[in-house]
């Protein structure tokens, strides 16, 4: 019989998993994918890696704080390159109109609450720091200098490798249906005709979280969002430069000698489509850069990707719970909207804690519980996303 078993083997069910093993080494934990490689997650396929403490509610900012720290610590302790996420502290740079203006300075004044080190920076002071940068529409900006960020693919490998030299199994399969009558162990059948006997249940499928709830008859309002992430040289190279983001969706970052960036709309169709649209970066992105950054030069694309988001259309912030009043065995992490691979170690350890505590000692996520959906009250994040 499992102690655990969770669905979905992206940055977030592997982190889960490495923490369960590292709370409680004698647990039996399994965890079950069609694709273990993370061919399908956002993280394998597209993420820029990003991890900021930018946000206003201070759930959010504790959750990227403890995942920076355990940035940091994988590649302190690797024991060889390939053992590194490489952790790039360059920071992140929010910039806003002039109507932006005082929705910065309220999150920034919770942002300094928690420790953040950020300061403010006039159009004047952006451009005479970041010269290539375009001020002219801006009213301020807030930079945070030991954001960054790190190898979103690396990431998983590194988490996925020490979870299996743990003991955790990982299984390449489909989950079909979940028993979870009441006063039982859950049994999670899978396609290949094997069920699973467990204790717990942990639903961190992604883009497909919802439709593992659906499984049980829970409600889950996580839905499958495509977006496009580009590398791309330019004329002028800025190795230094921060992960530049505006509140018109264009999010940036150096990547080497050139740049990984993107222009992420919410208001488009939900759905499972990875269909690439080869027409978005010359017609969207590259405009978009070219106004933001006029001395960046021309663009060259190097490679495009598309991936899913699993967005929360609820509030935008991660569901991170039990299903409470129904089912205290089956969890859920998801809906993390953009945030998966920034928030996958604190996600980890606060839903290991659950498992093998009972209770989240190290961070207080309870108001990213499932309860809130349950009320219909929405925790909305303010900051830029």
């Amino acid at each position: 019989m499992n102690d655990v078993v969770i669905v979905g083997a992206g940055a977030i069910g592997a982190s889960i998993a490495l923490f369960c093993k590292k709370l409680e080494p004698g647990l039996n934990v399994t965890v079950i994918d069609p694709d273990l490689n993370g061919g399908f997650s956002s993280t394998a396929r597209s993420g820029s890696g990003g991890s900021r403490r930018l946000f206003c509610c201070p759930e959010n900012i504790a959750m990227s704080e403890f995942s920076i720290a355990f940035f940091k610590e994988l590649d302190a302790q690797a024991e060889n390159e390939f053992a590194r996420v490489n952790w790039q502290p360059q920071g992140y740079l929010f910039i806003v109109p002039h109507e932006g203006i005082d929705l910065l300075h309220e999150n920034l004044r919770v942002q300094r609450q928690m420790g953040v080190k950020a300061e403010v920076l006039a159009p004047g002071e952006m451009k005479k720091r970041f010269p290539m940068l375009r001020v002219d529409d801006l009213g301020a900006g807030v930079f945070s200098p030991e954001d960054g960020w790190c190898d979103a693919q690396r990431y998983h490998a590194v988490v996925t490798g020490k979870a299996k030299a743990a003991g955790v199994q990982f299984m390449s399969d489909t989950v079909v249906n979940i028993d979870i009558e009441v006063g039982q162990f859950p049994e999670v059948e899978l396609r290949s005709g094997r069920t699973l006997k467990t204790e717990f249940v942990v639903n961190a499928a992604g883009p497909w979280a919802a439709d593992i709830c659906e499984l049980v008859g829970m409600p889950l309002p996580v839905f499958p969002m495509r977006r496009f992430e580009h590398i791309f040289t330019a004329e002028t190279a800025r190795p230094d430069m921060p992960y530049v983001k505006d509140v018109r969706g264009l999010a940036i970052r150096s990547a080497g000698s050139g740049y990984s960036g993107g222009l992420v709309k919410t208001n488009v169709p939900r759905g499972y489509s990875l269909k690439l649209d080869n027409n978005w970066f010359d017609q969207v992105v590259r405009p978009a850069v070219e106004w933001r950054f006029p001395g960046i030069g021309h663009l060259e694309l190097t490679k495009s990707w598309s991936g899913l988001y699993e967005q929360c259309d609820f509030d935008g912030n991660a569901i991170i719970g039990r299903w409470t009043g129904h089912c205290d065995r089956f969890l859920v992490a998801a809906g993390f909207s953009g945030h998966g691979l920034m928030h996958a170690p604190a996600a980890g350890m606060a839903v290991a804690e659950m498992i093998v505590k009972g209770r989240q000692e190290t961070l207080d996520l309870k108001r990213f519980g499932y309860e809130r959906i349950q009320r219909n009250e929405p925790y909305r994040e303010r900051g830029i996303i």
